[in-house]
């Protein structure tokens, strides 16, 4: 018995892989997103506050320079997974057409079962 794999196999679970790492890498970046925002939002109570950690002029630029900073924290924040969510729906849908000549195609039956459902499923592919 052989123990050698069908290159177009070993292909798909190579790919199968970085689409998976892609999906990881968006939940890191939220996670990160998030603990920044919260950074922000305590440093906008602590110094809102009534306490002298800065001098009343200092005080002003500060509450409205943090959230300038958390606004574009959040500008950021939308970019990054539109971002990721491009990628991942670019890897699956070579990842469709790499499955198209393996025996069985498991994500194109997945979405036709979604479709059954009469759930929406992403595209395979965008223009």
């Amino acid at each position: 018995m052989t123990d050698a794999k069908d290159p177009k196999l070993a292909l798909f679970e190579l790919y199968l892989a970085t689409a998976e790492k892609v999906s990881d890498r968006r939940a890191q970046a939220n996670t990160w997103m998030l603990s920044v925002n919260s950074a922000i939002v305590a440093l906008y109570g602590y110094l809102q506050a009534d306490k002298m950690a800065v001098g009343a002029a200092q005080k002003a630029v500060w509450l409205w320079a943090i959230p300038a900073a958390g606004a574009i924290v959040c500008l950021a924040w939308v970019a990054l997974p539109t971002s990721y969510r491009k990628l991942n729906r670019a890897k699956f849908t070579v990842l469709t057409e790499i499955e198209a000549d393996l025996p069985v195609a498991l994500f194109t039956r997945e979405r036709e079962a979604y479709r059954r459902d009469r759930r929406r499923s992403l595209p395979t592919s965008s223009a």
